[in-house]
C-alpha cells in the first residue's frame, strides 16, 4: 500500500464567508498539493478540520488518531482568503481560527512523533508560529505574482543545509503568492533559504527528521521543475521511511 500522507484543507466560512449555496461551508484543497504528492509515489489523504468541535482535548486526541494513521503531513496554503487583504491583513490565527487552532495541534503532535512535514505559503508560517517562531507584523510587498505556474524571483540557500543537499544549488528561482513572511524561525529550526531582501523563504528542522517549510509552493512548481519535482519525491521517500520505522 501507498504511504498515507495527510494534507490540510481550507474551510470556506474562514476564507470567504457566509454563502447562500453553502451555508455551511465547504472544506476544500488546491489539487497541486494532491496532484504532487500522487506523482511522488504518496497516497494524500485530505484532512477536514473538525469545525463544529471547541474542545480541546477533543481536538487533541482527534489530531492523535489522525497521526496514528499517517506517515506524514503537508501544510497547505491560505486557500485565497477573501475577507483580509494587505496591508490591513491579521494575524494567522485571525485570518482563520478554527483551521489556526486545529493545524496547531497538528504540527505539535507530528513534532513529538518526528514525523516528516512540510508547509507552504500559510503552511511554512503555521510551522514556524506554532513551534515558536515569530512572523512578522508587517505585510510586505512585490512578492505577489498572477501567474501561480511562473517564478519570480531566486531565493538563495544556505550552504550544507538539507534544502542546499536535495537542491544542489545555491540558488533557486520560486514562485511567490504571499504578502506575509517569517521574521523568526521556531526553535530547532534553521533558515535555510532567504529572498533577495533578507526575507526568511525556507525553513528546516534541525538533525535527521524531514521538516522543512517553504515560503513558496514546491507542490506548484514540481509540475514544472525538476528541482521541485525531486524535493516532492524526497518528502515521499522520508514519509515511507518513517512508516517502516513504525
Amino acid at each position: 500500500m501507498k504511504t498515507l500522507i495527510g494534507v490540510t484543507t481550507v474551510w470556506s466560512i474562514e476564507t470567504r464567508g457566509a454563502e447562500k449555496e453553502n451555508p455551511g461551508g465547504i472544506l476544500y484543497n488546491p489539487a497541486h498539493y494532491s496532484n504532487a504528492l500522487y506523482q511522488a509515489g504518496g497516497l494524500p489523504v485530505l484532512i477536514a478540520p473538525p469545525v463544529l468541535e471547541n474542545d480541546s482535548a477533543t481536538l487533541e486526541a482527534l489530531a492523535g488518531s489522525i497521526l496514528d494513521k499517517l506517515a506524514g503531513l503537508y501544510f497547505s496554503g491560505g486557500g485565497g482568503t477573501r475577507l483580509f487583504k494587505a496591508p490591513d491583513m491579521p494575524g494567522l490565527e485571525k485570518q482563520q481560527p478554527v483551521r489556526y487552532r486545529f493545524e496547531t495541534m497538528l504540527i505539535k503532535e507530528a513534532c513529538k512523533r518526528n514525523m516528516p512535514m512540510i508547509g507552504a505559503c500559510r503552511g511554512h508560517q503555521m510551522i514556524v508560529e506554532a513551534l515558536g517562531g515569530k512572523i512578522k507584523r508587517d505585510t510586505v510587498t512585490g512578492h505577489q505574482q498572477k501567474d501561480e505556474d511562473k517564478i519570480l524571483h531566486p531565493v538563495q540557500i544556505e550552504k550544507t543545509s538539507r534544502l542546499e543537499k536535495l537542491i544542489g544549488k545555491e540558488s533557486w528561482p520560486v514562485n511567490s503568492l504571499h504578502c506575509q513572511v517569517a521574521e523568526k524561525a521556531p526553535p530547532g529550526f534553521i533558515v535555510s533559504a532567504r529572498s533577495p531582501e533578507g526575507y526568511i523563504e525556507a525553513i528546516e528542522a534541525e538533525g535527521p527528521v524531514f521538516q522543512m517549510g517553504f515560503q513558496f509552493h514546491p507542490e506548484i512548481m514540481c509540475e514544472f521543475d525538476p528541482l521541485a519535482k525531486g524535493l516532492i519525491g524526497s518528502f515521499v521517500a522520508a514519509a515511507e521511511d518513517y512508516s517502516r520505522s513504525r
